[in-house]
């Protein structure tokens, strides 16, 4: 496990959502600072808002593939979309899913209902999320290097 797997894993820990674990990690090599990264991914946690949908681990891959691959032209989407479909396949053939309320088996659409999930541990699936995520950015999509 390389040093930005444990980074993205330690953010998590310490309370950033999955997005903001993701984007904070790998953002700078991209000319983003860290704080706008953190206030970017901010509403992504819990499925987009905890709406329970696009799992913010891949949504923040998706972010940063877009930092790496795409460019102001309308044609570089192309390409982009390729690669992040490519990218939430592989996620989905891993997790079942690329959804949040799927992979956790579970409605955090409240606040409530956040805090029992909490409670009863079932975020800890996410860790391994994290993981994977990150390390196919590193191994498949060379995320290290702009």
């Amino acid at each position: 496990m390389t040093s930005q797997v444990s980074q993205v894993l330690n953010s998590f820990v310490a309370g950033h959502n999955c997005c903001q674990s993701i984007l904070a990690t790998y953002c700078e090599r991209y000319g983003l600072d860290r704080e706008t990264a953190l206030k970017l991914g901010t509403g992504m946690g819990g499925g987009v808002g905890h709406y329970g949908e696009l799992c913010g681990f891949v949504n923040g891959a998706c972010l940063l593939l877009g930092l790496k691959y795409g460019t102001d032209a309308p044609e570089s989407k192309l390409k982009l979309n390729s690669i992040c479909l490519e990218f939430c396949n592989a996620y989905k053939e891993k997790f079942g899913s690329v959804n949040c309320r799927d992979i956790i088996k579970r409605d955090i659409s409240t606040m409530e209902a956040t805090i029992k999930a909490k409670e009863e541990g079932v975020f800890q699936i996410c860790g391994e999320c994290g993981q994977f995520v990150a390390e196919l950015l590193e191994n498949k999509y060379d995320i290290l290097n702009p």
